[in-house]
């Protein structure tokens, strides 16, 4: 069974390496390899090159990331449907959301103690997620990854405008419209199409 970490850090790197390899029983009774890489194009040869894999975790502060983005490429781009872990900072620079919109099992801020970190790693290595508590209670702002379409039609909600308006002013069918607008209301949780404005303002998405 084979772990992906993928960390900006070398020092991280060789610290979660060296510590998880020597008390990798505490994760799981199977032998365990971890496997670390520096960037997102890395991680994604590695884990195509690698069998048995099952786990993988993203820095969101390597170089070509792009915030959560870089977990939906590596998705993507992935041979394994496996459990896909973001590590960042701070909880406060993500929510809970925007985290499962775009498909990862957990969030592990860096300032997870040892213990916690390898506790976290086996429940992601068994199919549940991992959230911080202070994650749970907090309400900070909504990171969401609009995509450039997305943003246009959430203007034109904002204006106001029809379907066909928006249509109309993005050069863009009325179907491929209501396409869009299906996706904002998922990706903010909102009920209708003036419930997703109202999230957008509170969450002040630009």
């Amino acid at each position: 069974m084979r772990v992906l970490l993928a960390f900006e850090n070398s020092l991280s790197r060789d610290f979660a390496q060296n510590h998880l390899v020597q008390n990798h029983q505490m994760i799981a009774d199977a032998d365990l390899t971890i496997l670390t890489v520096a960037s997102l194009a890395e991680a994604v040869a590695s884990a195509n090159e690698t069998d048995e894999l099952a786990l993988a975790v993203l820095d969101l502060q390597m170089p070509d990331m792009q915030g959560l983005k870089g977990l939906r490429q590596f998705r993507r781009d992935c041979r394994h449907k496996v459990p896909v872990a973001i590590m960042g900072s701070r909880p406060d620079n993500v929510s809970i959301a925007g985290l499962t919109a775009a498909g990862a099992a957990g969030f592990l801020p860096y300032n997870l103690g040892s213990d916690a970190y390898l506790g976290a790693l086996r429940l992601l290595i068994a199919g549940e997620r991992y959230i911080p508590v202070d994650m749970m209670t907090a309400t900070p702002p909504l990171s969401i990854d609009l995509t450039r379409r997305e943003h246009d039609v959430l203007v034109g909600l904002r204006g106001g405008l029809s379907n066909r308006d928006i249509a109309k002013s993005l050069s863009l069918s009325e179907v491929t419209v209501k396409h869009h607008i299906k996706s904002l209301r998922g990706k903010l949780g909102a009920r209708n199409r003036l419930h997703a404005v109202c999230r957008a303002n509170e969450l002040q998405l630009q």
